[in-house]
């Protein structure tokens, strides 16, 4: 039977071996279930999140990220939304 692996899958460091915050984090940190990058800026949607070719569609959510926020994006999510929403009323 197929047996998938959980978790990250960087080798990780002894908490005596982890030298660093950076290291530390690299270790610890996962973002494999906050799925991104797949409607990216300029290929899928223009600056201002509007979605090619569709006429009043925005895609804002973490799909446009080109990177990782690294941690849980929540947070970066509900401020880009927020940012669009005041950007979109004014």
């Amino acid at each position: 039977m197929l047996q998938i692996p959980a978790g990250n899958l960087r080798r990780r460091h002894f908490i005596r071996e982890a030298l660093s915050l950076e290291q530390f984090c690299m270790d610890a940190v996962i973002t494999i279930w906050h799925y991104h990058g797949g409607c990216q800026v300029i290929r899928v949607v223009d600056p201002k999140y509007r979605v090619m070719s569709v006429d009043s569609l925005r895609m804002i959510d973490s799909s446009t990220f080109y990177n990782s926020p690294g941690t849980n994006p929540q947070a970066t999510v509900m401020m880009l939304g927020r940012y669009m929403g005041k950007r979109i009323s004014n």
